[in-house]
């Protein structure tokens, strides 16, 4: 179940670490531990990995010279990396710098409740300039179908550095436990004036290297002696590939999902959690009231 959740809503812009948060309280289950949680993030990383294994293999490769590269290729190559290290770097500072205010609220699952609500607000917003845009586009005489479903602006490929450090700042926002990774950063993109499906491709390239990086951190906190996990070795496993095979699903979907329909849907979806999370904290208490 916790593979499945993390898988799915890191990619799909409604806050995995929302989620991770709210249904094991909302079920009254005891924390999974830090080892799961970096084990589920490796799953999330094989996923994007391998659905974009001809990016990742590309850069790897091109940026270093690697397979007799034309210059051209070189040059967009190292472009994008320059590009993937702009976008990274607000979020590590603020992940370093505000870690143990960050981790409080993990402890909160009324906080998370009102970022839920913050997170479909930003959804809402960025929608309505892409619609603004799309009105434009088509002119007098558009239908409003037409005006939600058009997925008007640029391609990732040609994201800018300012472009890459307003998606860089909005990823850093989504560290606060119920802000979507993946909505704030495509929301930003759009925004900027990508296309839904541009901002979404940068979003996920985006998130190697922070999900990496993240990985790695905890990986020396769990190195270090300082984590535990109440599950077996088969059990951090079968999280795993749970996380991997619907974190691969979750990037299909919305990829294909961009291209004809709007991100209203998911911003109802979190809204409606968001209030019935703050429900259910009226009711359960915080979780050291239980």
């Amino acid at each position: 179940m916790l593979g499945l959740v993390q898988g799915l809503t890191e990619f799909l812009p409604v806050s995995s670490s929302g989620h991770l948060v709210v249904i094991p309280y909302l079920l009254s289950w005891e924390r999974s531990g830090l080892v799961f949680d970096v084990a589920l993030h490796f799953g999330t990383l094989l996923a994007v990995v391998a659905y974009f294994y001809g990016d990742v293999w590309f850069l790897a490769t091109r940026t270093f010279g690697i397979g007799s590269p034309s210059p051209a290729e070189t040059m967009r190559a190292r472009r994008t990396v320059v590009l993937l290290a702009i976008g990274s770097v607000p979020a590590a500072l603020a992940g370093f710098l505000l870690e143990d205010f960050f981790e409080g609220l993990f402890d909160n699952p009324r906080a998370v409740a009102g970022f839920l609500l913050v997170t479909a607000a930003i959804l809402y917003g960025a929608e309505h300039v892409r619609r603004r845009r799309a009105s434009q586009t088509l002119g007098i005489g558009a239908t409003a179908n037409e005006i939600r479903t058009l997925d008007v602006g640029r391609d990732e490929g040609t994201v800018s550095p300012r472009d890459a450090a307003a998606i860089g700042v909005a990823q850093a926002l989504a560290i606060l436990p119920g802000i979507s990774r993946s909505g704030a950063t495509i929301a930003a993109g759009m925004v900027r004036g990508l296309s839904r499906e541009g901002a979404a491709r940068f979003s996920f390239l985006l998130s190697v290297p922070v999900i990496l990086g993240a990985s790695l951190f905890q990986l020396t906190q769990v190195v270090g002696g300082d984590a535990v996990t109440r599950f077996s070795g088969v059990e951090v496993a079968a999280g795993v590939l749970a996380a991997a095979i619907s974190g691969y699903w979750a990037i299909r979907y919305l990829l294909r999902l961009v291209t004809q329909e709007d991100l209203t849907g998911f911003a109802r979806y979190v809204a409606l959690f968001g209030v019935l999370t703050f429900v259910g904290t009226l009711w359960l208490g915080n979780p050291s009231a239980i």
